[in-house]
């Protein structure tokens, strides 16, 4: 029948646009730059390394931008830096040199975390439209000067590169949470493991620290900038709030090469009301690969890989403190055992005559996630290449601005005083946060 029918893409579409642009707060609108609506954004690259590259390939694919110029240090990561945007672009050592031509909108700046500030600053300075991957910054004096940087010139764009702001699957995850499907979420646990060194390969021993800065805390705030980043910030989005404390702790405790930032970290960030993100990485085993738990007291939202997600009821008979319709799940005739097995919010489609006994409840679970507003989708693009796509309709057409500087600051923070409590051994508190006892 028509109205068993799967909500229709055009109708999430349309739900999916209002999500990003308005429910889910996701930053205030670019002021129109001198670009005419549908010109090309032209624009320059710093930093053409493995990131840098990866960045540059979508970018290839969008009409909305033309690379003009490309910067990097490194002869070979300048090389396939031009092959791999294909667009002929003049090619720079000194990124000043390119800030310099007067025929450039923009600048895209992925180099390693240590020069990042200085140089979103020198290109607003120079007129250019910026976007930076995360972490936005290094050292927690550099916020202030990069908001001084966008304060005196506010008719530029600035988006950070915290890519799951624009993954649609996040932001589906996201209304969730604020239409009460969780009901009162109090805690998150995530993680990302890996088991592997996180090393580059060097062809000389001369180009150690330049390649593999990572490992260097003079360039790198170690695995909580370069991972933790991504989900601290997919917590604030969550929590609506930034932390107010973390404890962490970390070591060298398994690779024994030289490097001198941790190779594991557990942290606990601490939100308003006592919620909690419960963070862990390590590199010397890959099982649970990387995922954010959200839990709440009716039901929990697993994201994995950033292609799943899944919901697991809580199979408990108290009306929930959160917001929502109570008792959804009534209509349902879901067994014992889905809270253990989970429901797919994002099921592939399954052909007509061939729906199981679960796979109805996942029917009707697609009805009521409808019925709130929130529709079945497809993840239409990669998060890389709607973030990067915002970025260039902000800068042409005022867009809204999907990660602006208030966003990336919170993220910042968050990476840079848990490194301060590993390198303390101390609770660090946020600015104004310190319990009374420790006021002074």
């Amino acid at each position: 029948m028509e109205k068993e029918k799967d909500v229709s893409r055009r109708q999430f579409l349309k739900t999916a646009a209002s999500v990003g642009a308005s429910s889910l707060g996701l930053g205030a609108p670019a002021i129109l730059s001198a670009q005419s609506s549908g010109n090309s954004v032209r624009y320059g690259f710093i930093g053409t390394g493995t990131e840098g590259c990866t960045l540059l390939k979508f970018l290839a694919t969008l009409p909305e931008g033309q690379c003009i110029a490309t910067c990097d240090i490194y002869p070979p990561n300048l090389k396939k830096g031009v092959e791999t945007i294909g667009s002929n672009p003049q090619t720079y050592v000194e990124y000043q040199k390119m800030l310099d031509r007067k025929d450039m909108d923009a600048v895209l700046i992925a180099t390693p975390l240590n020069l990042h500030a200085q140089m979103v600053v020198d290109s607003l300075n120079a007129g250019k439209h910026v976007f930076v991957e995360k972490t936005m910054y290094f050292k927690e004096e550099e916020g202030e000067m990069i908001r001084k940087a966008t304060q005196a010139n506010p008719r530029l764009v600035l988006q950070v590169g915290l890519q799951r702001r624009s993954s649609v699957l996040y932001q589906v995850a996201i209304e969730m949470i604020r239409k009460g499907a969780l009901g009162k979420v109090m805690f998150v646990r995530a993680q990302w493991h890996r088991n592997n060194n996180w090393r580059r390969p060097v062809p000389d021993p001369k180009f150690e620290r330049l390649i593999n800065w990572r490992m260097y805390k003079e360039y790198s705030g170690g695995l909580l900038a370069e991972l933790a980043s991504h989900q601290i910030d997919v917590v604030n989005w969550a929590f609506d709030s930034e932390p107010v404390s973390v404890y962490a702790t970390g070591g060298i405790d398994y690779w024994k090469d030289g490097r001198e930032t941790c190779d594991n970290v557990e942290a606990i960030y601490e939100y308003p009301g006592g919620r909690r993100l419960v963070w862990s990485s390590i590199l010397c085993n890959a099982h649970l690969d990387f995922s954010e738990q959200i839990m709440g007291d009716r039901g929990t939202l697993i994201i994995s890989a950033l292609e799943k997600c899944m919901f697991y009821r809580e199979d408990v008979p108290k009306v929930s403190t959160g917001n929502g319709q109570e008792n959804w799940w009534a209509g349902a005739t879901v067994t014992n055992t889905a809270p253990q097995q989970g429901i797919p919010v994002f099921p592939d489609p399954v052909a007509a005559g061939q729906l199981g006994f679960m796979d109805r409840e996942v029917t009707y679970s697609k009805h009521w996630l409808a019925s709130m507003g929130i529709y079945n989708y497809e993840e239409q693009h990669n998060p890389y290449w709607s973030e990067l796509r915002n970025f260039l309709l902000s800068v042409r057409d005022a867009k809204p601005v999907i990660a602006p500087f208030e966003l990336g600051m919170m993220d910042a923070q968050g990476v840079i005083y848990g490194n301060r409590s590993i390198d303390s051994g101390q609770r660090v508190y946020w600015p104004g946060k310190e319990p009374d006892s420790k006021k002074i």
